[in-house]
């Protein structure tokens, strides 16, 4: 009896840690919309699991046979746990897996800044996440003045226009030459990102530059790690995150983006 007490507390407590995370997921969602599927996966989950535990607790799970049930509930208890572990060591991950940043004295003169896209606001400005990621390149492109760069973003379907232009205006507002700049406006997205500006890189003659990416603090873990695996050699910087509580919610997401990664490769 004590052991069931004991499974159903943790059940109850992985239960409510995941669904709080996808609430928490969801209402950012209503205000920055990043897509469809990312709001069908957080329905699916903050339905399903309460809905199980009000099934279990009205005893609609008793009948079936005893040992299946032991087995099921063995799993949903694990997949819980493992949901929980992951994520908080995703999250401390990123947390302690900083940039090390080259110097930009070091870099050398023939250096090409490929920075990776994020959200465009109705108005046709940067997002938050975007814009940090462009102010960060406006100063990298002013310590380096014969550098040029490589904007890359689609258009999504929520989107005014494409990513790439809107950081192509962007910079060019902050004082960097257009002809320092070339877009890519087809990625839809990291792999994407990557994939596109390397055959930019490639089909421009530009092989002979070094590659420095620019993103989102917490997106270089994942950015890294995909250039590694792509055989792509390049430096990393990071613009800097939002407040912790944003973050906290854009580490949800991201979650589901590593998980994407590894059961589907992209």
């Amino acid at each position: 009896m004590k052991k069931t007490r004991f499974v159903d507390r943790i059940i109850f407590f992985t239960s409510l840690f995941m669904v709080t995370n996808y609430i928490l997921y969801l209402f950012k969602q209503f205000i920055w919309s990043e897509g469809v599927l990312p709001v069908v996966v957080c329905i699916m989950v903050i339905t399903l699991l309460p809905l199980m535990i009000i099934l279990y607790k009205k005893g609609v799970f008793d009948r079936l046979p005893r040992k299946l049930f032991a087995v099921l509930k063995g799993i949903y208890c694990f997949g819980l746990c493992f949901y929980v572990a992951s994520f908080l060591f995703l999250c401390g991950f990123i947390a302690f897996n900083s940039v090390s940043e080259t110097p930009t004295e070091e870099l050398p003169e023939k250096t090409v800044f490929v920075t990776l896209g994020a959200k465009v606001s109705a108005d046709k400005s940067p997002g938050i996440v975007l814009r940090r990621r462009l102010v960060r390149t406006a100063e990298l492109m002013k310590d380096c003045p014969e550098a040029i760069c490589i904007v890359s973003g689609g258009q999504g379907s929520n989107e005014p226009i494409s990513e790439a232009q809107c950081m192509r205006d962007f910079l060019v507002s902050r004082g960097i030459s257009a002809d320092r700049i070339i877009m890519e406006d087809k990625a839809t997205d990291t792999i994407e990102n990557l994939k596109f500006s390397s055959k930019i890189i490639k089909d421009r003659g530009l092989e002979n530059y070094r590659a420095a990416f620019v993103t989102s603090k917490f997106h270089t873990p994942r950015v890294q790690f995909l250039c590694s695996r792509m055989g792509i050699d390049g430096v990393f910087y990071g613009a800097p995150d939002s407040t912790p509580f944003m973050l906290y919610i854009t580490l949800v997401r991201e979650y589901m983006s590593y998980c994407k990664l590894f059961l589907w490769g992209r």
